[in-house]
């Protein structure tokens, strides 16, 4: 698995290598300090600055890693953006060509370099500033009690995020003074070694929650094949993990937890939801959420989309989920998919910021 992980990255710095090339092609023509032929190397470094920081995380100071993981995990968010841009740059030389106006495509040059650079530090700006969204559910559930829960989804604990991002994610949890906390998988980015080596995840040992802290497997957790080491070493933390089962996490609360969707166990069938309880469904890839609304849950949390992390990578999300994030009603069922609130391989978000998710469960009575 570790190979085909490799295989992805060295795919990513090949484009990467063709577009920051195609990007300097465009660019030399609207910056004259880009003429000389010299000028490529710097282009070319980034893209292998980029494939080092993510292929040789377990021979390399972890320092190290993490500044080639967001140096060339930026610069390719920014070749991104040039490459999308191009074809306004590519309009602009067609009618320079045809109108008799050769400033035409240089000055397209320039002004592409401006909105990818902004897009790419707005993106970098908000990818380091999550935000807390807040839902209230009120049901005629015979709840002793309000209760809050938190949901936080795709943690990515890797190259890009360590031990300071997991303080400053618990002190916003605990915060919120949550009775329950559900994390939506992708706890660990991709290689478990590298979190433990930095010891990234410590600070979830200091989460408070009475009724507990509960997590589902994500893509990221399994596709290294350490997701049941990985399981042991956050249970010992207090994170219980909730894989094809439905277990009582109160006298009037259940939670029913899926395994992942593409690399975890298939043929488990979700018990409906019975009886007068808050019955809550909950899996790292939104695939199940109109199952669980002909189920009669209450709740649903799902994560894993990022939203599509960035514009306009949003598009496809929206048409390949029924609900790719935020919270929709689905029958009698409040359903929320969160953008996140760690992110993979490249550390933008622009357009939807990362979150994590606060519920009040307010109880109506009768």
């Amino acid at each position: 698995m570790e190979v085909s992980i490799n295989m992805f990255f060295l795919i990513v710095t090949a484009l990467g290598l063709v577009g920051s090339t195609f990007s300097w092609g465009m660019y030399r023509t609207g910056f004259s300090l880009l003429h000389s032929a010299w000028t490529l190397l710097p282009f070319l470094l980034m893209p292998l600055i980029f494939a080092i920081g993510n292929i040789f995380t377990e021979s390399l100071p972890v320092t190290l890693i993490r500044y080639f993981s967001w140096s060339g995990g930026v610069w390719m968010g920014f070749i991104f953006y040039s490459v999308l841009l191009s074809i306004f740059y590519g309009v602009c030389w067609l009618l320079g060509r045809f109108s008799q106006s050769p400033n035409l495509a240089p000055n397209a040059a320039i002004t592409i370099f401006f909105i990818a650079f902004l897009g790419t530090g707005l993106g970098v700006y908000q990818a380091l500033h999550p935000h807390v969204r807040r839902i209230t559910l009120r049901t005629y559930k015979p709840l002793t009690r309000s209760m809050r829960i938190v949901f936080a989804s795709d943690l990515h604990f890797g190259t890009l995020w360590g031990r300071r991002y997991g303080q400053k994610l618990v002190s916003r949890i605990n915060a919120e003074d949550p009775d329950l906390v559900i994390f939506g998988g992708d706890l660990v980015d991709r290689s478990l070694s590298f979190v433990m080596r930095e010891g990234s995840m410590d600070a979830l040992r200091s989460l408070r929650a009475p009724m507990g802290l509960y997590s589902v497997m994500g893509n990221h957790d399994l596709m290294a094949g350490t997701g049941e080491q990985e399981r042991t070493y956050l249970e010992r933390m207090g994170i219980r993990f909730i894989v094809n089962e439905s277990i009582p996490v109160s006298s009037s609360v259940w939670i029913t937890g899926l395994d992942d969707e593409r690399f975890g166990k298939k043929g488990y069938e979700a018990p409906a939801a019975q009886g007068s309880d808050l019955h809550i469904f909950a899996e790292h890839e939104p695939y199940h959420v109109l199952e669980a609304s002909q189920k009669e849950y209450d709740l649903y949390f799902a994560g894993h989309t990022h939203g599509g992390q960035f514009i306009p990578l949003n598009l496809i999300t929206q048409r390949l989920f029924a609900l790719d994030h935020g919270t929709q009603a689905f029958g009698n069922m409040l359903a929320t998919v969160s953008t996140g609130h760690g992110l993979s391989v490249i550390p933008m978000r622009l357009g939807v910021p990362p979150e994590i998710v606060v519920v009040s469960v307010e109880p109506i009575k009768k």
